[in-house]
C-alpha cells in the first residue's frame, strides 16, 4: 500500500472551517485546565486519590470534567475529517480514525461516569481506573494521532501551509512516539497508573493543532510552497 494524496480542488473559504476547530482545540484544554484548577485540584493532586465520598461530593463536576477533556480530541477528530474530503489516497483512512476517537472517548466516558459506584479506598485503587487511563490513550494512538499525520502530510504534499504543515506532522509524530515509550512499559509491565507520574502534557497537542489551524488561516495559504 503507498502512501499517496491526489490533489482535490481546494478553496480558502474551504478550509476556514476545520482550521477554526483546530485552533478551537487549544481554547478547549484552557477551559479543561482552568475548569480542573478550580475543581479536583482543590482536592487532591490527581484524580487517582479521590475518595469514594470525594468523587460524591464532586457530583456532575465529575463528569463534567470528563466531557471537557474528551472535547479537544474530538474537535480536532472533525476537523481532520473535513480537511480528509479535500485530498483523496491516504487520507481515506481519516474519517474512520475520527469514528475510533469519538468511540473510545465515548467509553472512556462511560467508565469514569461507572467510577461514582467506586467502593476501593481511591479511584485509582479501582480495577476501572487502568481503563480510564487506557481509552483516553487509544483515541490519540489509533485515532486523532495518525489522523494529525496524514492530513498534515498531505497538506505539506500539497503546498498547502507547507512549512507549518510539514513541523506538526514531525512533532505530532515525536510525540506519538514518546507517548508509546512512556506508556507502553505501564500499559504492559507490573507498574500501576495509580501511582504513575510521567508522560508529555496534552496541552501540546492542542498548541500544534491550533498553530495548524492558523497556519491555514493565512493569507495567500493556497500558494504557498
Amino acid at each position: 500500500m503507498s502512501l499517496t494524496f491526489t490533489i482535490q480542488p481546494t478553496s480558502a473559504a474551504g478550509l476556514k472551517r476545520p482550521a477554526v476547530l483546530l485552533i478551537a482545540t487549544l481554547a478547549a484544554f484552557v477551559v479543561y485546565v482552568s475548569f480542573a484548577v478550580a475543581t479536583i485540584a482543590r482536592e487532591v493532586g490527581t484524580s487517582a486519590d479521590l475518595t469514594p465520598a470525594q468523587m460524591d461530593d464532586l457530583g456532575a463536576v465529575w463528569l463534567g470534567l470528563h466531557v471537557l477533556w474528551v472535547v479537544p480530541p474530538i474537535l480536532a477528530a472533525i476537523a481532520l475529517t473535513f480537511l480528509s474530503r479535500m485530498l483523496q489516497g491516504a487520507t481515506r483512512f481519516v474519517p474512520a480514525l475520527a469514528a475510533v476517537t469519538i468511540v473510545f472517548a465515548g467509553a472512556y466516558l462511560l467508565v469514569n461516569l461507572v467510577a461514582y459506584g467506586s467502593d476501593t479506598a481511591t479511584w485509582g485503587g479501582n480495577a476501572l481506573y487502568p481503563w480510564s487511563i487506557a481509552l483516553s490513550l487509544a483515541a490519540g494512538w489509533f485515532g486523532v494521532l495518525p489522523a494529525t499525520v496524514l492530513v498534515s502530510t498531505a497538506l505539506a504534499l500539497r503546498g498547502i501551509a507547507r512549512r507549518t504543515a510539514w513541523s506538526v506532522t514531525a512533532l505530532v509524530g515525536l510525540y506519538w512516539v514518546v507517548e508509546l515509550l512512556t506508556y507502553l512499559p505501564v500499559l504492559l509491565g507490573p507498574e500501576t497508573f495509580a501511582g504513575f507520574e510521567g508522560g508529555l502534557p496534552p496541552f501540546l497537542l492542542g498548541i500544534l493543532w491550533a498553530i495548524l489551524g492558523g497556519g491555514l488561516l493565512r493569507p495567500g495559504v493556497l500558494s504557498q510552497k
